[in-house]
């Protein structure tokens, strides 16, 4: 099960030429797909942590900016009360259309190669 490629699409379907051919149903694909969403959602946690991590130290390190006055919020209560939720949720919306177009890529890659296969 080593020989299959992890990482993004833009690898092979097959990890090496004349090597064997998967099945779109495969545990193969399987991995495939969940290695590119591995991917995928640590790089949309990486962005939620430096964002979680970073509000604190911008209070820390700059009060006199975060302190600021916005439609009678100090700037830091109204990113963490009005700004935070909807930029998870726009996180966690970018994860899920990547992620499905990560499916459909690989899914259509593989039937173009089931394709080949069959006619080739």
């Amino acid at each position: 099960m080593r020989d299959i490629p992890a990482g993004t699409t833009e690898m092979s379907v097959h990890p090496a030429p004349g090597g064997p051919r998967y099945d779109v149903h495969s545990e193969q694909y399987l991995h495939l797909v969940m290695s590119a969403q591995l991917k995928l959602s640590l790089k949309c946690f990486a962005v939620f942590v430096i964002i979680l991590l970073g509000v604190p130290l911008v209070n820390y390190y700059l009060p006199e900016i975060v302190n600021m006055r916005v439609w009678g919020f100090t700037l830091s209560w109204l990113f963490l009360g009005v700004l935070f939720y909807p930029l998870t949720w726009l996180i966690a919306r970018i994860y899920v259309t990547r992620s499905l177009a990560l499916e459909d890529e690989i899914s259509a890659r593989a039937a173009r190669e089931e394709g080949r296969a069959h006619h080739g």
